[in-house]
């Protein structure tokens, strides 16, 4: 049940942050000089805007495929055996239903998190990417860290 409860949290926490970020109007700063600003957009792809949908028939593809990751993620979820696993599949879980709800709508995900290295952009994200990739350096943490030996 953590991990359902971190989803959960999680969720609610993408979907209030964005609603405050929307409603400010902001159209643009910058965050840390040379690495981070805020750059609002509708981003209808996947990760670095790859796969780019703008049919109604694109769109409910990528939510029908995103209901069966969480479907997966769910049951993952359920089988946790530690708490770092259930945590970082929470964080996956909660994630992936603020980018789906997203979709749901306003017909993308609103990132708005533009990252560069000085003039070098890299990628722009919002919260529930954040979360997702968090959620998945735990999982490989949990991977790799040694495992105390039972006697």
């Amino acid at each position: 049940m953590l991990g359902i409860g971190i989803g959960a949290i999680m969720l609610a926490t993408n979907v209030v942050f964005e609603r405050l970020l929307m409603s400010l109007g902001v159209r643009g700063a910058t965050l840390i000089p040379g690495l981070a600003d805020f750059s609002p957009i509708l981003n209808r792809g996947v990760s670095f805007s790859l796969f780019t949908q703008n049919t109604d028939t694109g769109r409910y593809l990528l939510m029908a495929l995103l209901c069966v990751i969480i479907a997966g993620v769910l049951v993952l979820v359920w089988q946790a055996q530690n708490r770092l696993t259930a945590i970082g599949f929470g964080l996956i879980l909660g994630g992936a239903m603020g980018n789906l709800l997203d979709r749901g709508f306003y017909g993308g995900v609103f990132d708005f998190l533009a990252l560069h290295l000085g003039a070098t952009p890299l990628f722009i994200c919002n919260l529930a990417d954040i979360t997702i990739s968090a959620g998945v350096v735990l999982l490989v943490a949990d991977t790799i860290l040694p495992k105390p030996r039972s006697i």
